[in-house]
């Protein structure tokens, strides 16, 4: 890949002596979780970057180095301004825990330009993709920030104006290729994602959107199959999701594990609220794609207050379904064409849609490190249905709050269904407090807790105090 990095940095190198470098900024943090039960509670584990184990109790501390503070604030709602004047951004986040034994990460590398519209990213950036509002979201469907940020080469642009349209029909784009950990059952496997989105409603009240996600696994070397195929001829056959080498057990038209998702979305700008409203679909494989798993999706609705530091700033209703999966298998002349879409499962990927034994997606399917599955299903849970609430708000001028209640019944998969159906309800209540006589200080504490046959019961307590460079 360095074959592609040289000639794209050698071409920018004009142009980087006169870009706007941040000055860099740092959030160190450092505490402790405590447990209760068999594990630490749900939202605890999930979306949060693959950097909390759910066994034992632990101390953890990390630092972050880099040119974008802000979004590090994870209860931050970012929108950025697009700018012609070339800008560098950059990371670096160092974690470790210890609960036993220490675990120490590096969970963000990364460099970025952004240039008018248009972006070009490399390393790993905690990142999550899709239309709903990830500081209260139960997570993306397809991906979230559930597992360790991906190491990745990506070029994608920001929503760029049609001509002649007036700003009222934009649209934007992505295109990357990553690695997946050595450490899995089919040894560093490749990713590919790329999307395109419409936006219609330029300044108008109510804007609507529409964007095509598609995701793949591809290459790697498969302890049954040896090395599968690569190079640019395998990327092709990915890029245009074509027909691979004939593998038992897969869908015989498809080379690599395809997964994607078409998201929905309307939004309302009002005077003092804001309104959007959001669907996520998901498939993997062509009954999927030609809407036989109907009854599967993601939907969610989020309100904004625009007042300053209300009690209720903003709020989250999620709905998850993903146990059609697009029925029995499909066959012809003896061979699997779709059906049982088994989400997050392959038969040569047998690691899964997983990063580092989390979950790429949402976590609601669970994760490996939660729910150790037998070594061909390595997601024991995947057909899941799921309420979600999440609040965040202002207590005080220097307290802030967030709430998370999700209910969900669990029904394993279609080869190994849960009997009796597993039920979860897990809450989240977390404080913040900035301290106002040292506005570079804060401290978080955070109570959750499961109930239920899933997960539960468990309790967990988080303390933890950050300080950063600049205030909050």
């Amino acid at each position: 890949m360095k074959h592609f990095i040289i000639p794209i940095l050698l071409l920018l190198f004009p142009s980087l002596l006169h870009a706007q470098f941040s000055t860099p900024g740092y959030r160190a943090e450092a505490g402790a979780i405590i447990k209760g039960g068999t594990q630490k509670p749900f939202w605890l584990i999930s979306n949060r970057d693959g950097k909390h184990h759910p066994d034992r109790s632990a101390v953890f501390g990390g630092v972050y180095l880099g040119s974008e503070l802000k979004r590090q604030n994870d209860l931050y709602y970012h929108t950025r301004d697009t700018t012609k004047e070339l800008t560098i951004d950059y990371g670096l986040e160092l974690f470790n825990r210890y609960n036993g034994a220490y675990d120490f990460q590096l969970n963000q590398y990364y460099a970025r330009a952004s240039w008018w519209y248009f972006n070009l990213q490399v390393g790993a950036r905690a990142e999550s993709f899709g239309n709903q509002y990830d500081p209260l979201s139960s997570g993306s469907l397809l991906y979230s920030r559930n597992g360790r940020p991906l190491p990745k080469i990506s070029v994608s642009s920001d929503y760029i104006p049609v001509p002649l349209t007036r700003g009222y029909i934009e649209f934007r784009g992505h295109l990357s290729h990553g690695w997946f950990e050595k450490d899995r059952y089919a040894e560093s496997p490749f990713l590919h994602h790329k999307n395109v989105y419409v936006r219609v409603g330029g300044d108008l009240p109510v804007q609507a959107h529409y964007g095509f996600h598609h995701y793949a696994m591809w290459g790697g070397f498969s302890p049954d199959y040896g090395q599968v195929e690569e190079g640019w001829e395998g990327f092709w056959k990915i890029f245009t999701a074509d027909q691979g080498d004939y593998i038992p057990g897969e869908v015989k038209n498809r080379y690599g594990n395809h997964l994607g998702s078409r998201n929905f979305g309307l939004d309302y700008t009002g005077k003092d609220f804001d309104l959007e409203l959001y669907y996520q679909t998901i498939f993997e494989d062509n009954s999927g794609k030609a809407w036989r798993n109907i009854k599967d999706g993601f939907w969610g609705v989020l309100y904004r207050n625009k007042g300053d530091k209300p009690l209720l700033k903003e709020g989250v209703y999620e709905f998850l379904h993903t146990t059609d999966q697009s029925g029995r298998h499909h066959r012809i002349d003896g061979d699997i064409v779709g059906g049982n879409d088994n989400y997050f499962n392959n038969y040569l990927y047998r690691s899964g849609w997983t990063s580092y034994g989390y979950t790429v997606g949402t976590p609601m399917i669970t994760s490996p490190v939660i729910d150790q599955a037998p070594s061909d299903q390595i997601m024991a849970n995947n057909k899941v249905i799921a309420h979600h609430l999440g609040l965040t708000g202002w207590l005080s001028d220097d307290l802030r709050y967030r709430a998370m209640m999700t209910y969900s019944l669990n029904y394993g998969t279609n080869a190994r269904p849960y009997d009796p159906v597993k039920r979860d309800f897990s809450v989240l209540a977390e404080l913040r407090y900035n301290f106002p006589d040292h506005p570079t200080w804060m401290i978080k504490t955070s109570l959750a807790g499961d109930l239920g046959n899933m997960y539960g019961p468990d309790f967990g307590l988080m303390v933890s105090v950050v300080k950063r460079s600049g205030v909050w």
